[in-house]
């Protein structure tokens, strides 16, 4: 969705390639079709020949295996409906992007690989490689690589994808084998998938240790924290920023999601001064839950309209300065007659 009072207006920047539908109905459903989702990588986008292709798992692991497409595609899927966002640009960590899609996956369980490698009892972390290679920030990479705890690998829900809406993965979309990790930031879904090394300490790639690492003071000292788990976030569908409306009843809509469920969300007409409990649909699987809000304005003029969500444990979206900070639109109430001279 276009911002044109630019409060949330994405930024535009090198070194991270990105393709992204805008259209305002991209986020009317409850599915995004394939073709709305957003694209973004760091390497650009390589030349894969599926029959080629095949997946290594090793590191500490008993039975080190490798398994080309069609091995991967003969082993029992599971489908997985998930919310998908992008973390936002690594230079600018706090800048909110909201580039969020839901989709269905379906591959193979990671925690099925993992069982039939046998993993070591001192393996802590799974580090995953794509076969993207490219200039990222000035500086040349031979291949894309993250990692995530172990615990969360064995998460159900995470996958070895090889379809996206029930269509196989494309090259363009970051087949034919990507992993996905609902819950966590799409950083950590590494694309072009070909290698899987269970370790016991973390990646040292540049992309776990100098981009995708969130830094705060904390009593005069750094903190560092991984960009893994999603933060409670939300996004306003309707009405729009910069929309005119009637003097009248309207339902203020939208999405909201974080790794864990969304219990609560509540939204102001006031910049934030009083907040009101939004009715918000529960959780299934891993997707993004609807919430709603009935509101009459009870005059004419310009409303900041803001929402926030809470999740299960009491995390909350902050007011500024994080990339999930508050979802706000700006609106204007006009007189009936206002508003049909206009239109």
């Amino acid at each position: 969705m276009d911002d044109p009072l630019n409060l949330e207006q994405p930024m535009k920047f090198s070194g991270f390639g990105l393709i992204q539908k805008r259209e305002a109905n991209v986020y009317s459903r409850l599915v995004t079709n394939e073709d709305d989702l957003f694209k973004v990588w760091h390497l650009g986008i390589p030349n894969i020949d599926g029959g080629e292709w095949k997946l290594h798992i090793n590191g500490l692991v008993e039975n080190a295996t490798q398994l080309n497409l069609t091995e991967l595609r003969e082993l029992p899927q599971t489908s997985v409906m998930a919310f998908h966002e992008c973390a936002g640009n690594p230079l600018n960590p706090k800048v909110p992007q909201r580039r969020v899609g839901n989709v269905e996956w379906t591959g193979v369980r990671l925690a099925d690989l993992l069982r039939l490698v046998n993993v070591k009892d001192e393996a802590r972390f799974v580090i995953s490689k794509g076969i993207d290679q490219g200039v990222y920030n000035n500086v040349y990479y031979s291949g894309y690589e993250k990692d995530i705890p172990l615990e969360k690998a064995l998460d159900p829900n995470v996958l070895i994808a090889l379809a996206i809406n029930n269509e196989p993965i494309t090259v363009e979309r970051d087949g034919p084998v990507r992993l996905v990790v609902p819950g966590y930031y799409g950083t950590n879904s590494t694309k072009w998938l070909t290698q899987l090394v269970v370790s016991d300490v973390r990646s040292t790639s540049d992309f776990t240790t100098k981009y995708y690492m969130d830094r705060e003071r904390v009593d005069g000292q750094i903190k560092e924290s991984p960009v893994w788990d999603v933060s409670p976030n939300s996004l306003i569908v309707h009405p729009q920023n910069g929309q005119s409306i009637k003097p009248e009843e309207i339902e203020i809509w939208g999405w909201a999601w974080a790794e864990s469920p969304i219990s609560l969300v509540e939204v102001s007409v006031d910049g934030g001064e009083t907040w009101k409990e939004a009715s918000v649909e529960a959780r299934s699987n891993m997707e993004w839950q609807r919430f709603s809000f009935r509101w009459c304005p009870k005059s004419v003029g310009e409303y900041l309209v803001m929402v926030r969500a809470i999740d299960v444990k009491g995390n909350c979206q902050p007011l500024l300065q994080r990339r999930n900070q508050v979802s706000r639109v700006l609106i204007f109430v006009q007189q009936r007659t206002e508003f049909y001279n206009e239109s």
